[in-house]
């Protein structure tokens, strides 16, 4: 199996199993308030690169939310002809705050549990926007989502998950500093991956076989 392959396939799982279970919010850098048009979408896999929005296929509506799987490391050992190919994922999301009808309101009700009741708001209240920092809990969402399926499978498109190795996780940080990109949000998953490797066969020997 070429890299190539590898990396195409490991994006084709991704939009498969982890991307279609999940929607996020489309980022719109210029009406992120209450004028916000309110769309989600289903995250795109993209190969290495997130591409701009100007080379973006037509299926696809924006490069965010997204993940990226980029082939950081690889090794092939030749006497037990194993490859071995270290993967990061790179899990992005935009998401200002609260908007419109995905807002959750408390209302007293003595018969709920804890005797609290929340609805989704109607009508004018629905269009109302509350700008607040927990978009992070998207991309934590998409991380656990793409944890579990990680970690509930043996192999992904003829690679073997090695769970020897573990799986590692966490933010991405500049000087020992949390990056801070708000209203987007970014963390990254890393894991590696076993394949066979098939050595070609030299010219010379070609004839002999």
């Amino acid at each position: 199996m070429t890299l190539v392959e590898s990396i195409d396939r490991i994006v084709a799982w991704l939009n498969r199993d982890v991307c279609s279970q999940i929607t996020l919010k489309v980022p719109d850098d210029y009406r992120n308030d209450s004028a916000y048009d309110y769309q989600t979408v289903n995250p795109a896999a993209f190969p290495l690169y997130v591409p701009g929005k100007e080379r973006l296929p037509p299926s696809i509506a924006a490069p965010i939310p997204s993940i990226c799987a980029q082939l950081m490391e690889g090794n092939d050992d030749l006497t037990t002809h194993k490859r071995e190919l270290q993967f990061r994922l790179c899990l992005a999301c935009w998401n200002p705050g609260e908007h419109g009808a995905e807002r959750l309101i408390p209302t007293a009700d003595p018969a709920a549990t804890g005797g609290v009741r929340y609805f989704h708001p109607t009508g004018e209240e629905a269009k109302a926007y509350v700008r607040n920092s927990d978009g992070w809990r998207d991309v934590f969402n998409m991380l656990d989502m793409t944890l579990r399926s990680l970690e509930g499978t043996e192999f992904i498109e003829g690679h073997r998950l090695m769970k020897e190795r573990g799986i590692k996780y966490g933010v991405f940080t500049e000087d020992g500093n949390v990056v801070d990109y708000y209203p987007y949000w970014l963390n990254w998953i890393t894991f590696t991956l076993e394949a066979g490797v098939v050595a070609p066969i030299p010219a010379a020997y070609q004839d002999l076989l």
